[in-house]
Protein backbone atom coordinates (compact mmCIF):
# COMPACT_ATOMS: atom_id res chain seq x y z
CA UNK A 1 0.00 0.00 0.00
CA UNK A 2 1.39 3.36 -0.47
CA UNK A 3 1.09 5.51 2.62
CA UNK A 4 -0.85 8.99 2.73
CA UNK A 5 1.94 10.83 4.29
CA UNK A 6 3.95 12.92 1.96
CA UNK A 7 6.36 14.19 4.44
CA UNK A 8 8.15 10.73 5.32
CA UNK A 9 7.33 9.66 2.03
CA UNK A 10 7.67 5.87 2.57
CA UNK A 11 5.11 3.20 2.13
CA UNK A 12 3.74 1.61 4.66
CA UNK A 13 0.76 -1.09 5.95
CA UNK A 14 -0.99 -1.77 9.13
CA UNK A 15 -4.91 -1.79 10.52
CA UNK A 16 -7.35 -1.28 13.18
CA UNK A 17 -11.02 -2.58 14.84
CA UNK A 18 -13.92 -1.49 16.21
CA UNK A 19 -15.51 -1.69 19.10
CA UNK A 20 -19.44 -2.75 19.55
CA UNK A 21 -21.91 -5.24 20.62
CA UNK A 22 -25.65 -6.15 19.63
CA UNK A 23 -28.30 -5.34 21.58
CA UNK A 24 -30.34 -8.22 21.42
CA UNK A 25 -31.25 -11.03 24.31
CA UNK A 26 -33.26 -14.04 24.60
CA UNK A 27 -35.91 -13.97 27.76
CA UNK A 28 -35.76 -16.81 30.33
CA UNK A 29 -39.04 -17.49 28.73
CA UNK A 30 -37.38 -18.30 25.31
CA UNK A 31 -39.10 -15.14 23.56
CA UNK A 32 -36.38 -12.79 21.54
CA UNK A 33 -35.84 -9.30 22.18
CA UNK A 34 -35.05 -7.40 18.84
CA UNK A 35 -32.47 -4.82 18.75
CA UNK A 36 -29.77 -2.79 16.92
CA UNK A 37 -25.74 -2.73 17.02
CA UNK A 38 -24.49 -0.13 19.18
CA UNK A 39 -20.71 1.12 19.11
CA UNK A 40 -19.15 1.20 22.95
CA UNK A 41 -17.44 4.27 23.03
CA UNK A 42 -13.98 3.89 23.98
CA UNK A 43 -13.11 4.20 27.52
CA UNK A 44 -10.00 7.61 26.54
CA UNK A 45 -8.84 7.21 29.89
CA UNK A 46 -7.86 4.17 29.15
CA UNK A 47 -6.30 4.96 25.68
CA UNK A 48 -2.84 6.67 25.43
CA UNK A 49 -3.56 9.70 23.41
CA UNK A 50 -0.81 12.00 25.18
CA UNK A 51 -2.08 15.70 24.29
CA UNK A 52 -3.64 14.65 20.60
CA UNK A 53 -7.60 15.64 20.92
CA UNK A 54 -9.65 13.17 21.03
CA UNK A 55 -13.07 15.02 20.53
CA UNK A 56 -14.46 15.32 17.28
CA UNK A 57 -14.96 19.37 15.98
CA UNK A 58 -17.36 21.05 13.83
CA UNK A 59 -14.83 22.24 11.00
CA UNK A 60 -18.02 24.43 9.42
CA UNK A 61 -17.39 26.79 6.41
CA UNK A 62 -14.84 28.84 5.03
CA UNK A 63 -13.31 32.09 6.67
CA UNK A 64 -11.23 33.67 3.80
CA UNK A 65 -10.89 34.22 0.52
CA UNK A 66 -7.79 31.96 0.27
CA UNK A 67 -9.27 29.06 2.57
CA UNK A 68 -12.44 28.79 0.12
CA UNK A 69 -10.92 28.71 -2.98
CA UNK A 70 -8.10 26.07 -1.22
CA UNK A 71 -10.98 24.35 -0.64
CA UNK A 72 -12.60 24.22 -4.57
CA UNK A 73 -9.41 23.61 -5.73
CA UNK A 74 -9.60 19.92 -3.47
CA UNK A 75 -12.81 19.52 -5.19
CA UNK A 76 -11.29 20.03 -8.57
CA UNK A 77 -8.70 17.49 -7.57
CA UNK A 78 -10.84 14.89 -7.73
CA UNK A 79 -11.47 15.98 -11.94
CA UNK A 80 -8.09 16.65 -12.89
CA UNK A 81 -6.44 13.75 -14.66
CA UNK A 82 -3.93 11.54 -13.50
CA UNK A 83 -1.18 11.11 -16.73
CA UNK A 84 -1.34 7.49 -16.20
CA UNK A 85 -4.81 7.66 -17.32
CA UNK A 86 -4.10 8.68 -21.11
CA UNK A 87 -0.82 6.94 -20.63
CA UNK A 88 0.13 3.38 -18.82
CA UNK A 89 4.06 4.25 -19.30
CA UNK A 90 3.38 7.27 -16.60
CA UNK A 91 4.04 5.43 -13.86
CA UNK A 92 5.99 7.51 -11.31
CA UNK A 93 4.18 10.72 -9.40
CA UNK A 94 7.24 13.47 -9.80
CA UNK A 95 5.25 16.47 -8.31
CA UNK A 96 6.67 15.11 -5.10
CA UNK A 97 5.81 16.81 -1.80
CA UNK A 98 5.41 20.26 -3.82
CA UNK A 99 1.73 21.72 -3.21
CA UNK A 100 -1.21 20.52 -5.78
CA UNK A 101 -3.38 24.17 -5.46
CA UNK A 102 -2.84 26.35 -7.99
CA UNK A 103 -3.92 29.98 -6.46
CA UNK A 104 -1.34 31.99 -8.53
CA UNK A 105 2.05 31.36 -10.52
CA UNK A 106 3.93 30.27 -7.32
CA UNK A 107 2.64 26.98 -7.54
CA UNK A 108 3.41 26.30 -11.29
CA UNK A 109 6.70 27.36 -10.42
CA UNK A 110 9.07 26.78 -13.51
CA UNK A 111 6.34 25.27 -15.55
CA UNK A 112 5.34 29.06 -16.19
CA UNK A 113 8.03 30.86 -17.44
CA UNK A 114 6.51 33.79 -18.30
CA UNK A 115 6.13 36.72 -15.81
CA UNK A 116 2.89 38.06 -16.46
CA UNK A 117 0.44 34.81 -15.53
CA UNK A 118 -0.89 36.58 -12.01
CA UNK A 119 -2.24 39.60 -13.88
CA UNK A 120 -3.45 38.04 -17.00
CA UNK A 121 -4.85 35.19 -14.35
CA UNK A 122 -6.07 37.71 -11.81
CA UNK A 123 -9.67 36.38 -12.08
CA UNK A 124 -8.25 32.82 -11.56
CA UNK A 125 -10.87 30.96 -8.90
CA UNK A 126 -8.98 27.82 -8.36
CA UNK A 127 -6.21 25.16 -9.80
CA UNK A 128 -5.11 21.58 -9.79
CA UNK A 129 -1.63 20.46 -10.84
CA UNK A 130 -0.49 16.60 -11.38
CA UNK A 131 2.98 15.72 -12.87
CA UNK A 132 3.98 11.90 -13.52
CA UNK A 133 6.63 10.54 -15.70
CA UNK A 134 8.09 6.96 -17.10
CA UNK A 135 10.41 4.89 -15.34
CA UNK A 136 13.77 5.97 -14.19
CA UNK A 137 16.81 4.37 -15.96
CA UNK A 138 20.58 4.80 -15.41
CA UNK A 139 20.73 8.02 -17.51
CA UNK A 140 18.03 9.21 -15.34
CA UNK A 141 16.16 10.08 -18.82
CA UNK A 142 12.61 10.02 -18.42
CA UNK A 143 9.39 11.57 -20.21
CA UNK A 144 7.20 13.84 -18.31
CA UNK A 145 3.74 14.77 -18.70
CA UNK A 146 2.37 18.15 -16.11
CA UNK A 147 -0.84 18.85 -16.23
CA UNK A 148 -2.47 22.12 -14.86
CA UNK A 149 -6.36 22.76 -14.76
CA UNK A 150 -7.20 26.14 -13.89
CA UNK A 151 -10.93 27.24 -13.17
CA UNK A 152 -12.27 30.80 -14.02
CA UNK A 153 -15.56 32.31 -13.25
CA UNK A 154 -16.79 31.38 -16.33
CA UNK A 155 -16.26 30.81 -20.00
CA UNK A 156 -15.79 33.98 -21.05
CA UNK A 157 -13.50 34.88 -19.08
CA UNK A 158 -11.36 31.53 -19.95
CA UNK A 159 -11.63 32.00 -23.72
CA UNK A 160 -9.31 35.46 -23.14
CA UNK A 161 -7.14 34.15 -20.47
CA UNK A 162 -5.90 30.58 -22.20
CA UNK A 163 -4.44 32.61 -25.57
CA UNK A 164 -2.86 35.20 -23.77
CA UNK A 165 -1.40 33.09 -21.54
CA UNK A 166 -0.21 30.73 -24.81
CA UNK A 167 0.74 34.25 -26.48
CA UNK A 168 2.92 35.39 -23.63
CA UNK A 169 4.93 31.99 -22.88
CA UNK A 170 5.18 31.85 -26.89
CA UNK A 171 6.90 34.89 -27.17
CA UNK A 172 9.16 34.04 -24.22
CA UNK A 173 11.90 32.75 -26.95
CA UNK A 174 11.95 33.72 -30.02
CA UNK A 175 13.18 30.05 -30.92
CA UNK A 176 8.92 29.20 -30.30
CA UNK A 177 7.17 28.40 -33.27
CA UNK A 178 3.39 27.75 -33.39
CA UNK A 179 2.11 23.92 -32.84
CA UNK A 180 -1.22 22.72 -34.12
CA UNK A 181 -3.21 20.46 -32.39
CA UNK A 182 -5.38 18.81 -35.25
CA UNK A 183 -7.85 17.03 -32.59
CA UNK A 184 -8.26 20.13 -30.83
CA UNK A 185 -8.53 23.47 -32.80
CA UNK A 186 -8.86 25.44 -29.57
CA UNK A 187 -5.74 23.86 -27.90
CA UNK A 188 -3.11 26.67 -29.27
CA UNK A 189 0.90 25.25 -28.59
CA UNK A 190 4.33 25.72 -29.08
CA UNK A 191 7.72 23.94 -29.27
CA UNK A 192 11.47 24.24 -30.54
CA UNK A 193 12.15 22.20 -33.11
CA UNK A 194 15.77 21.44 -31.14
CA UNK A 195 13.83 20.83 -27.81
CA UNK A 196 11.97 17.75 -27.18
CA UNK A 197 9.23 19.42 -25.19
CA UNK A 198 6.07 21.14 -26.07
CA UNK A 199 3.59 23.82 -24.18
CA UNK A 200 -0.20 23.67 -24.86
CA UNK A 201 -3.27 25.87 -23.43
CA UNK A 202 -6.91 24.44 -24.07
CA UNK A 203 -9.92 26.31 -22.85
CA UNK A 204 -12.86 23.92 -22.18
CA UNK A 205 -15.96 26.43 -21.15
CA UNK A 206 -14.83 27.84 -18.07
CA UNK A 207 -11.24 26.22 -17.76
CA UNK A 208 -7.92 26.45 -19.13
CA UNK A 209 -5.74 23.25 -19.00
CA UNK A 210 -2.08 23.60 -19.13
CA UNK A 211 0.42 20.90 -20.52
CA UNK A 212 3.91 20.29 -20.75
CA UNK A 213 5.52 17.64 -22.10
CA UNK A 214 9.37 16.82 -21.78
CA UNK A 215 10.73 13.77 -23.30
CA UNK A 216 14.24 13.26 -22.23
CA UNK A 217 13.68 9.75 -24.19
CA UNK A 218 14.28 10.53 -27.61
CA UNK A 219 15.31 13.06 -30.22
CA UNK A 220 12.70 15.92 -30.72
CA UNK A 221 10.00 14.63 -32.54
CA UNK A 222 6.39 16.74 -32.66
CA UNK A 223 4.03 14.16 -33.96
CA UNK A 224 4.84 12.43 -30.80
CA UNK A 225 4.68 15.26 -28.57
CA UNK A 226 1.33 16.35 -30.30
CA UNK A 227 -0.28 13.10 -29.67
CA UNK A 228 0.68 13.13 -25.62
CA UNK A 229 -1.60 16.18 -25.74
CA UNK A 230 -4.00 14.97 -27.60
CA UNK A 231 -4.08 11.77 -25.64
CA UNK A 232 -4.49 13.62 -22.11
CA UNK A 233 -7.02 16.00 -23.56
CA UNK A 234 -9.20 13.29 -24.63
CA UNK A 235 -9.06 11.96 -20.91
CA UNK A 236 -9.16 14.92 -19.26
CA UNK A 237 -12.10 16.91 -20.86
CA UNK A 238 -14.88 14.52 -19.89
CA UNK A 239 -13.66 14.54 -16.62
CA UNK A 240 -14.09 18.02 -16.50
CA UNK A 241 -17.91 18.01 -17.97
CA UNK A 242 -18.82 16.08 -14.67
CA UNK A 243 -17.78 18.57 -12.04
CA UNK A 244 -19.63 21.08 -10.87
CA UNK A 245 -18.59 23.96 -9.53
CA UNK A 246 -19.69 26.26 -6.47
CA UNK A 247 -21.74 29.50 -7.38
CA UNK A 248 -19.81 32.22 -7.20
CA UNK A 249 -22.57 33.79 -4.67
CA UNK A 250 -22.01 30.09 -1.93
CA UNK A 251 -18.24 30.20 -2.94
CA UNK A 252 -16.90 32.63 -0.17
CA UNK A 253 -18.59 30.74 2.70
CA UNK A 254 -18.29 26.76 1.57
CA UNK A 255 -18.85 24.26 3.81
CA UNK A 256 -15.37 22.74 4.72
CA UNK A 257 -16.61 19.16 5.74
CA UNK A 258 -19.89 18.74 4.15
CA UNK A 259 -19.69 14.92 5.57
CA UNK A 260 -18.67 15.88 9.29
CA UNK A 261 -15.57 13.56 8.38
CA UNK A 262 -12.60 16.26 8.45
CA UNK A 263 -13.74 17.21 12.26
CA UNK A 264 -13.16 13.29 13.25
CA UNK A 265 -9.63 13.45 11.55
CA UNK A 266 -6.79 14.10 13.64
CA UNK A 267 -5.89 17.82 12.42
CA UNK A 268 -2.33 18.40 11.26
CA UNK A 269 0.27 20.71 13.52
CA UNK A 270 0.41 24.42 12.04
CA UNK A 271 3.85 24.46 13.03
CA UNK A 272 4.56 21.14 11.66
CA UNK A 273 2.65 20.72 8.75
CA UNK A 274 2.42 17.19 7.28
CA UNK A 275 1.98 17.78 3.84
CA UNK A 276 2.08 21.47 1.27
CA UNK A 277 -1.85 21.10 1.28
CA UNK A 278 -3.95 22.44 3.53
CA UNK A 279 -6.20 19.20 5.55
CA UNK A 280 -9.24 18.21 3.47
CA UNK A 281 -11.64 16.28 1.94
CA UNK A 282 -11.08 14.29 -1.26
CA UNK A 283 -13.04 11.39 -3.11
CA UNK A 284 -10.61 9.15 -4.91
CA UNK A 285 -8.60 11.01 -7.83
CA UNK A 286 -7.33 13.88 -5.66
CA UNK A 287 -6.06 11.99 -3.24
CA UNK A 288 -3.83 10.22 -5.29
CA UNK A 289 -1.74 13.42 -5.43
CA UNK A 290 -1.17 13.23 -1.90
CA UNK A 291 0.12 9.65 -1.47
CA UNK A 292 4.08 9.36 -0.97
CA UNK A 293 3.87 6.54 -3.90
CA UNK A 294 1.22 6.01 -5.83
CA UNK A 295 0.94 3.59 -8.23
CA UNK A 296 -1.70 2.78 -10.94
CA UNK A 297 -3.35 0.34 -9.18
CA UNK A 298 -4.14 2.40 -6.50
CA UNK A 299 -7.40 4.48 -7.73
CA UNK A 300 -8.72 1.05 -8.94
CA UNK A 301 -8.11 -0.93 -5.28
CA UNK A 302 -10.33 2.42 -3.79
CA UNK A 303 -12.97 1.50 -6.40
CA UNK A 304 -12.99 -1.92 -5.84
CA UNK A 305 -12.75 -1.02 -2.18
CA UNK A 306 -15.66 1.53 -2.53
CA UNK A 307 -13.86 4.07 -0.83
CA UNK A 308 -16.09 7.40 -1.25
CA UNK A 309 -13.97 9.63 0.94
CA UNK A 310 -10.56 10.46 1.84
CA UNK A 311 -10.14 12.72 5.16
CA UNK A 312 -6.36 14.00 4.99
CA UNK A 313 -5.08 15.56 8.44
CA UNK A 314 -2.35 14.43 10.83
CA UNK A 315 -3.65 10.70 10.25
CA UNK A 316 -5.88 9.73 7.12
CA UNK A 317 -9.46 8.11 6.75
CA UNK A 318 -10.34 6.30 4.18
CA UNK A 319 -14.05 5.74 4.08
CA UNK A 320 -15.76 3.09 2.49
CA UNK A 321 -19.20 2.68 1.22
CA UNK A 322 -19.57 -1.04 3.00
CA UNK A 323 -18.04 -2.59 5.74
CA UNK A 324 -17.08 -5.32 2.46
CA UNK A 325 -15.26 -2.71 1.19
CA UNK A 326 -13.54 -1.78 4.35
CA UNK A 327 -12.45 -5.60 4.47
CA UNK A 328 -11.00 -5.26 1.60
CA UNK A 329 -8.93 -2.44 1.88
CA UNK A 330 -7.79 -3.42 5.35
CA UNK A 331 -6.73 -7.22 4.32
CA UNK A 332 -5.29 -5.57 0.68
CA UNK A 333 -2.59 -3.16 3.47
CA UNK A 334 -2.21 -4.83 6.38
CA UNK A 335 1.45 -5.40 6.86
CA UNK A 336 1.42 -8.77 7.74
CA UNK A 337 -0.14 -9.69 4.54
CA UNK A 338 1.97 -8.55 2.37
CA UNK A 339 5.65 -8.14 4.20
CA UNK A 340 8.30 -5.87 3.14
CA UNK A 341 11.73 -5.74 2.98
CA UNK A 342 13.22 -3.59 5.61
CA UNK A 343 9.88 -3.88 7.89
CA UNK A 344 9.71 -4.88 11.23
CA UNK A 345 6.69 -5.45 13.45
CA UNK A 346 6.40 -3.57 16.37
CA UNK A 347 3.98 -2.97 19.07
CA UNK A 348 0.60 -2.09 18.96
CA UNK A 349 -1.07 0.20 21.43
CA UNK A 350 -3.55 -1.25 23.74
CA UNK A 351 -7.00 -0.48 23.14
CA UNK A 352 -7.58 -1.13 19.30
CA UNK A 353 -8.95 -4.36 18.69
CA UNK A 354 -7.68 -7.60 16.36
CA UNK A 355 -7.52 -5.48 13.23
CA UNK A 356 -4.47 -3.25 13.92
CA UNK A 357 -0.94 -3.58 12.87
CA UNK A 358 2.48 -1.46 13.31
CA UNK A 359 5.37 -1.48 11.88
CA UNK A 360 9.01 0.51 11.84
CA UNK A 361 10.37 0.66 8.12
CA UNK A 362 13.78 0.89 8.11
CA UNK A 363 15.60 3.17 5.11
CA UNK A 364 19.04 5.17 4.46
CA UNK A 365 18.96 8.74 3.26
CA UNK A 366 21.30 10.05 0.50
CA UNK A 367 24.00 10.56 2.88
CA UNK A 368 23.67 6.99 4.30
CA UNK A 369 21.76 7.57 7.75
CA UNK A 370 19.61 5.43 9.05
CA UNK A 371 16.32 6.30 8.90
CA UNK A 372 13.49 4.15 10.52
CA UNK A 373 9.94 5.92 10.85
CA UNK A 374 6.79 4.14 12.43
CA UNK A 375 3.71 3.66 10.84
CA UNK A 376 0.50 2.08 11.61
CA UNK A 377 -2.58 1.29 10.03
CA UNK A 378 -6.08 0.06 11.69
CA UNK A 379 -10.10 -0.62 10.43
CA UNK A 380 -12.93 0.80 12.22
CA UNK A 381 -16.20 -0.77 10.91
CA UNK A 382 -16.15 1.55 7.31
CA UNK A 383 -13.19 2.61 7.70
CA UNK A 384 -9.71 2.54 7.86
CA UNK A 385 -6.99 4.54 8.95
CA UNK A 386 -3.32 5.37 8.89
CA UNK A 387 -0.48 7.43 10.99
CA UNK A 388 2.89 7.82 10.75
CA UNK A 389 5.46 9.74 13.22
CA UNK A 390 9.33 9.10 14.26
CA UNK A 391 8.89 8.17 17.45
CA UNK A 392 7.06 5.12 18.20
CA UNK A 393 5.56 6.23 21.59
CA UNK A 394 4.20 9.52 19.22
CA UNK A 395 2.78 6.99 16.81
CA UNK A 396 0.89 5.02 19.66
CA UNK A 397 -0.80 8.34 21.19
CA UNK A 398 -1.38 9.43 17.52
CA UNK A 399 -3.36 6.23 16.40
CA UNK A 400 -5.20 6.11 19.38
CA UNK A 401 -6.53 9.60 19.56
CA UNK A 402 -7.75 8.94 15.69
CA UNK A 403 -9.22 5.78 17.06
CA UNK A 404 -11.01 7.69 19.60
CA UNK A 405 -11.95 10.82 17.19
CA UNK A 406 -13.69 7.73 14.90
CA UNK A 407 -15.72 5.83 17.69
CA UNK A 408 -16.33 8.89 20.02
CA UNK A 409 -20.54 9.53 20.16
Amino acid sequence: MKLAMRSIRLRTACALVTAGVLAAVVGACGSEVSGYPRRVAPDVSKLNVGNYQTKPREIGNAKSDKQARAREAQRLADYVALPYEADPSYVEDVWSIRPHIVLNRKTLGPLIINDTFDDVAKDLVAGWVNAWATADNPDHRQRTMNIAVLMFPDAQTAQSVGPTLEHDDFTYNIGNEPVRIAKYPRTTAHWRPNVSSIGSWTVHDRYVIFMKVVDDTSVPDLPALTAQVEKMLDVQLPLLDKFQPTPATDLPHIPLDPQGLLGRTLPSNPDAPVRAEPDGLYTGRGSMSLLSSPGQDTLPLFQRAEVDLVSFGDAVVFRSKSQKGSDALWQEWRPSTHPRQNDKPVEVPAGLGQNAECHAQTSQSLDKELIIANFCIAQIDRYVIQAAAKQLQDLHQKISAQYALLTTQ
